[in-house]
């Protein structure tokens, strides 16, 4: 779909300049067939040729300019891309342009990061068109349940929200409005602990034995000794075996969030807490009752543990492979380190192995860095960060302000007391007291998140790898008669990619000829005349996807 009134950009014939000129054959017309193919990548970055183009944002929108005016998808969650938002830190909806309060320039700046913001779900609903233009279909919200903690994660009620994000109704307004414009909607369930300052946890730490709480909660010797997560003292240890307090997860935690409130997956906090005999009831209850329902877990683990969770979760948070793409692309490490690990995701064929969770695949997050921190601000990285997620096998996830660019001001040494706080900083809606939003890099990134959804190969198809190692990851993504051919420069220098291709045997060479762009970053300054001169290039961090003609 394309924006009303805009003409659908087509793909040009890439066989030759002048479509009246006689055919070339042979490895010329591969060559000649190869830089025009590269020239059309220059003068139409971040385009999707076949399914339309995302403009630029207008600086005085209040919403931006989205482009689509749905995002809904059709084969979801296979197609999904997710957007991931911190509410406090995302949008006010009772300030000047949605703007969260705090700023760099504040001396108060880094306390103000570990308290309460402003942020709200008014203000995200406010801003769902901005989620639409990035070109995702899935919301991810962290917990926004009644709790003394702006980020959600210690609640005191999990049937409530929170009055400072709002109230159960503006829960239900956003979901619903999400969903009418085709989005998707997982919300970040915290099950594993509560706060030490919920009614179930004071009753039983004050009566001990003698409350009905007592054995909701793994106590050791009552009242200050009990498991808690992290061995933080302020989160008990909820014990979900406990009959209880599973039939409460099941009768009422789950109805309120499905039913009532209406959100469509969970992205579960701390899998590795509760017992798999939970985790498999669990499973059984979603499965009978809401068999739609996708279920993303947090298992921050080595791959072999997460490989363990393939029974009872759809998706699970490839944090070790996260640590793989900083190598490669924030770090300018061979492209092994990602092209390995895909490998062993899927079967024989190349398509996901069933016995696994999908990867939920990232390059930031609320407990991490910054992509942009780790790459030094280069935003080339970034982009070719996000383009790697985008076409290869996984769950390709974007947090919020990635996509326009979005750094630290500041950092902490890994440990230190809230060092995350700068991984969570205020969305720049506030253009000139925030110069931080990037809108080349927004179109180049929101581009290949709408390629995702909207091309089967892309989301659903075969992975075959053509080249896994030195400056070059190139595969296929093939769906039915549907092929694909995605080729990521992970250096800096620029890359004979038709050398690359043969070097590697690759068996498509002819098909060159007739291959449109789907999807590609824009290059560098100076590239237009390497290209006049003849050298059939890849840049340096450039990304482009192809789709190959059918063979005879």
């Amino acid at each position: 779909m394309t924006e009303e009134g805009a003409p659908a950009t087509t793909a040009p014939n890439l066989r030759s300049a002048d479509s009246s000129a006689p055919a070339v054959r042979g490895p010329a017309a591969i060559r000649v067939a190869l830089v025009v193919l590269l020239l059309a990548v220059l003068t139409v970055p971040a385009v999707l040729l076949a399914t339309g183009t995302v403009p630029s944002l207008d600086p005085d929108s209040r919403a931006g300019s989205a482009t689509w005016d749905t995002a809904a998808s059709e084969q979801w969650p296979a197609d999904a891309v997710i957007y991931h938002v911190f509410v406090d830190r995302f949008a006010d909806g009772d300030a000047d342009g949605t703007q969260v309060a705090g700023h760099p320039d504040d001396p108060g700046y880094p306390a103000a990061l570990t308290d309460w913001m402003g942020g709200d779900l008014a203000g995200l609903e406010a801003r769902l068109d901005h989620v639409i233009a990035t070109g995702a279909n899935t919301l991810w919200l962290s917990p926004v349940n009644t709790g003394p903690a702006f980020h959600g994660y210690h609640p005191t009620d999990l049937l409530d929200v929170d009055p400072r994000f709002g109230d159960v109704e503006a829960f239900r307004s956003l979901i619903t409005s999400a969903q009418e414009r085709g989005m998707k909607v997982m919300y970040d369930l915290v099950l594993n602990h509560t706060s030490n300052q919920h009614p179930w946890f004071v009753d039983a730490q004050q009566r001990c034995e003698d409350s009905p709480y007592y054995d909701w909660y793994r106590f050791t010797d009552c009242p200050d000794g009990y498991a808690a997560f992290a061995g933080l003292s302020e989160l008990p240890q909820l014990d979900l075996d406990h009959p209880p307090a599973r039939t409460f997860v099941f009768d009422e935690a789950l109805p309120f969030y499905l039913d009532v409130v209406g959100v469509d997956g969970f992205r579960l906090d701390h899998v590795e807490g509760p017992s798999r005999d939970f985790w498999r009831a669990f499973d059984a209850v979603i499965d009978e009752r809401w068999p739609d329902t996708l279920i993303l877990g947090e298992v921050w683990a080595q791959p072999a543990t997460i490989d363990s969770y393939g029974d009872v979760l759809d998706a699970a948070t490839a944090f070790p492979f996260r640590d793989r793409l900083l190598a490669t692309f924030a770090r300018g490490g061979d492209a092994r380190a990602v092209a390995m690990p895909v490998a062993r995701w899927l079967d024989a064929e190349g398509r996901p192995d069933d016995a696994l969770p999908r990867r939920q695949t990232y390059l930031s997050s609320h407990d991490q860095s910054r992509f942009a921190q780790e790459a030094d601000g280069d935003m080339d990285r970034l982009v070719a960060g996000y383009a790697a997620i985008m076409t290869a096998p996984g769950l390709p996830t974007i947090y919020y302000g990635d996509e326009v660019g979005m750094a630290q001001t500041d950092a902490l040494p890994s440990g230190a007391d809230f060092a995350d706080r700068w991984f969570r900083e205020p969305m720049p809606w506030d253009r000139g007291a925030w110069p931080v939003w990037d809108e080349a890099v927004f179109e180049e990134v929101s581009a290949f998140a709408r390629a995702r959804t909207t091309e089967p190969a892309l989301h659903s198809g075969r992975y075959l790898e053509v080249i896994g190692e030195g400056p070059v990851w190139a595969f296929e993504r093939v769906h039915d008669e549907d092929r694909l051919l995605v080729a990521i420069n992970t250096g800096v220098g620029d890359v004979d990619l038709l050398e690359e291709l043969a070097d590697a045997g690759w068996a498509g060479l002819e098909l060159l000829a007739d291959a449109e762009v789907v999807v590609a970053t824009a290059d560098g300054e100076g590239d237009a005349e390497m290209v006049a001169t003849g050298s059939e290039h890849l840049s340096g961090l450039g990304a482009v996807v192809l789709r190959l003609p059918d063979q005879p």
